[in-house]
């Protein structure tokens, strides 16, 4: 499927120009990082816990529960910042273009671009959905999140296609879908399975 351009040079000269692209360009694609519902539930739970140990710690007249009911306290309390720092910060935005040869990705937080990456479609051997690893935590989950890794022609290691602060992204099952058809219409990776 070749798409064919004619660019006419000026109004007064008759020469005209064909351009043919062999392939046509992959429009860019935005996803979501898969953002588990566990934090929001385990803010709530923390702050709530925490609140209840703080009054029942000032209603304690014993030293010694006293002592473990504020530190008890103390952790809810810490589990509640981090879980409520965790939501603020909210999931990652990943932009998906390809360029003459170049695959670019980018990593997007409440708008801004915060890291781009770029690869070499002619060096990538094959994309593949992959696990990151077993957690326990992810049998709790109902959909079943995906990360990606990629081989190379150069070596013989897998790489997470998707990675950030040293952590491989998840994608859901609509998002994965998304991605297929990407690489697809692209060309980088007809074999793309889910």
């Amino acid at each position: 499927m070749a798409s064919v351009f004619y660019i006419q040079q000026s109004p007064a000269s008759s020469y005209s120009y064909k351009f043919i692209l062999s392939h046509p360009m992959a429009t860019p694609i935005t996803v979501k990082e898969y953002a588990h519902n566990l934090w929001k539930a385990g803010t709530f739970t923390s702050a709530i816990l925490c609140l209840t140990l703080f009054i029942t710690f000032w209603n304690i007249s014993d030293p010694f529960w006293s002592g473990i009911v504020r530190l008890t306290a103390f952790i809810f309390f810490a589990l509640a910042v981090l879980g409520l720092l965790k939501l603020m910060n909210g999931p990652l935005r990943v932009t998906l273009e390809k360029t003459e040869g170049l695959l670019l990705i980018s990593y997007q937080k409440k708008g801004t671009v915060i890291q781009e990456e770029q690869f070499e479609i002619d060096t990538i051997k094959q994309i593949l959905p992959a696990q990151p690893g077993y957690n326990p935590l992810y049998t709790l989950v109902k959909a079943t999140p995906v990360a990606f890794k990629v081989n190379f022609n150069d070596t013989e290691r897998e790489l997470f296609l998707f990675e950030f602060s040293g952590r491989p992204l998840l994608f859901t099952k609509a998002e994965q879908e998304k991605i297929k058809q990407f690489l697809q219409a692209a060309e980088i990776d007809k074999e793309v399975s889910l």
